[in-house]
């Protein structure tokens, strides 16, 4: 399976629509976001962009309105809304998800999950601790310039990043 993985949007929905389109045109039937949609109305796009794939998604330190949020979550069919820090088996494999890294690199020590994924820095990232892949998509805002998303293949257990073209408004 393809798991399309992303983080950082910051309102920037025409980046989001953008990373979403091409993540589905590389084939990935499953999202993973890793916080910081910012407002509940881009959380909605983020959830009708994914056109009902499963999506599992952790909130930021920017993120607003985490009620309005996570009952968008609860009424969709294919989405789940997670605490901060969470530790979810897809596919055969054992993911980290948080938006902040302390919680990917206290997954690493304890040695127990195949990948620990976080968003927050804005810089992609990706190594392998052991036999755990840690990374960072980078992303979709533009503060750095570079807007991006990452790619799990669960079958080979890599990861790639993929680039878009940096657009200002």
């Amino acid at each position: 399976m393809k798991i399309g993985i992303f983080s950082d949007i910051h309102d920037r929905t025409n980046h989001l629509e953008q990373a979403m389109h091409r993540m589905l045109r590389l084939g990935c039937g499953h999202f993973i976001f890793l916080g910081d949609c910012t407002t509940p109305e881009s959380f909605r796009s983020l959830l009708e962009l994914a056109q009902g794939l499963p999506l599992d998604a952790v909130p930021g330190n920017n993120d607003y309105d985490l009620l309005a949020m996570h009952q968008m979550a609860a009424a969709s069919p294919a989405a789940r809304l997670h605490p901060e820090h969470a530790v979810i088996t897809r596919y055969r494999m054992k993911l980290s998800l948080s938006h902040y890294p302390r919680y990917a690199w206290q997954e690493v020590r304890k040695g127990h999950v195949d990948a620990a994924l976080y968003g927050h820095t804005h810089q992609a990232l990706q190594e392998m601790a052991g036999n755990c892949l840690i990374a960072n998509p980078g992303e979709l805002q533009g503060r750095t310039g570079r807007l991006g998303f990452g790619i799990l293949d669960t079958d080979s257990r890599t990861m790639n990043f993929h680039t878009l073209d940096f657009k200002t408004p």
